[in-house]
């Protein structure tokens, strides 16, 4: 009987480092699902056909879930089983499967015909083969993720991030890539389609920008997160910064954001949780800044008193480092008057 594969919240509860491929370091930052995310997740691996649509206001930890469920599985080899296919307004469903440059090969036809017209060698033609249609093809992320060999049993992560951003019928057109994991690339001149080598489990975010069809809906499970409660946001800065749930900065700073979300309008865009995590950043920063100074009795400088300065501001009614949460104009206006 096959292993079944499970998600739990211990991967990420700490900050992880490591290296790729090409010895680069990379950071996956603390991320800190609620117990129904987890039985969203656990149920995607277990009909691995289906994929998993997650929705929710922008900066909820919709595209992190994909990072992080890759790092459960995979650990330091994730590099090699993750794929990100960012989707954008022009986007169509080709573009995950191949893109052919049919412009670089008449280029090549033109050039080696040219060169044996005038019985020259071309030192270029033994490094290409013009006949070689694979030459031209450029993999997308989807068949990537469909042909990398899989670490052992585990399967590869594809993450297809915002894909409300596309076209309309741009979900209905990868149905059966997705279902299916199959695709067809008719310049091989073959025109059955090539199943995937590999198992996929298929994550695609959406903020909700447009309506998706229902014959896709239909294919995939759904699970809108929520906005972290105070409690869990006290747990992702608490672990995020490794500090205590005690911590009386962290309380008195969560208070005031939670304040700010509440007021804003509908129509506004509310400040997220990267957007705290930076916030609390600074405050934390200054806020020890002023007491290592204070403790040694040195005078912080002009500039570090005028930005320790604002700490004063918190709680009060206007908003201390207000540039790092609001966007806009009018938040900036509606913070000051109601916050």
């Amino acid at each position: 009987m096959e292993k079944l594969l499970t998600y739990t919240d211990e991967s990420l509860k700490k900050q992880v480092k490591f290296s790729d491929h090409q010895g680069e370091e990379q950071i996956i930052d603390v991320y800190i699902p609620s117990p129904e995310l987890i039985d969203a997740v656990n149920l995607t691996l277990y009909l691995k056909e289906r994929p998993l649509l997650l929705m929710g206001e922008p900066g909820c930890g919709k595209t992190r879930l994909a990072e992080a469920l890759a790092y459960h599985l995979h650990k330091e080899k994730m590099h090699k089983h993750f794929f990100r296919w960012n989707i954008k307004s022009a986007t169509k469903a080709k573009d995950g499967i191949y893109n052919y440059d049919a412009l670089k090969r008449l280029y090549h036809v033109n050039l080696f015909s040219h060169n044996i017209k005038n019985n020259a060698i071309v030192e270029e033609k033994k490094k290409i083969d013009i006949e070689n249609i694979n030459d031209y093809i450029d993999y997308g992320e989807l068949v990537r993720a469909f042909n990398e060999p899989q670490n052992g049993d585990l399967p590869n992560i594809l993450l297809i991030d915002e894909i409300d951003k596309a076209a309309i019928d741009f979900p209905n057109d990868l149905l059966i890539e997705i279902e299916k994991k199959e695709y067809v690339i008719p310049e091989l001149g073959d025109e059955s389609s090539k199943k995937a080598t590999s198992k996929v489990i298929i994550i695609i975010t959406s903020n909700q920008e447009k309506e998706l069809p229902a014959a896709f809906l239909r294919r995939c499970l759904f699970f809108y997160i929520d906005f972290p409660d105070t409690n869990l946001l006290k747990e992702i800065v608490g672990r995020h910064f490794d500090i205590k749930k005690e911590n009386a900065l962290m309380t008195k700073a969560i208070e005031e954001f939670e304040k700010v979300r509440q007021n804003f309008p509908e129509y506004e865009k509310k400040p997220s949780t990267s957007e705290l995590l930076d916030w609390f950043d600074i405050l934390k920063y200054y806020n020890t800044l002023k007491e290592k100074k204070t403790s040694k009795k040195e005078k912080l400088s002009k500039e570090e008193q005028s930005l320790v300065n604002q700490l004063d501001l918190l709680g009060t009614d206007k908003l201390p480092f207000a540039s790092v949460l609001l966007k806009t104009y009018e938040s900036f206006i509606n913070a000051n008057k109601t916050n």
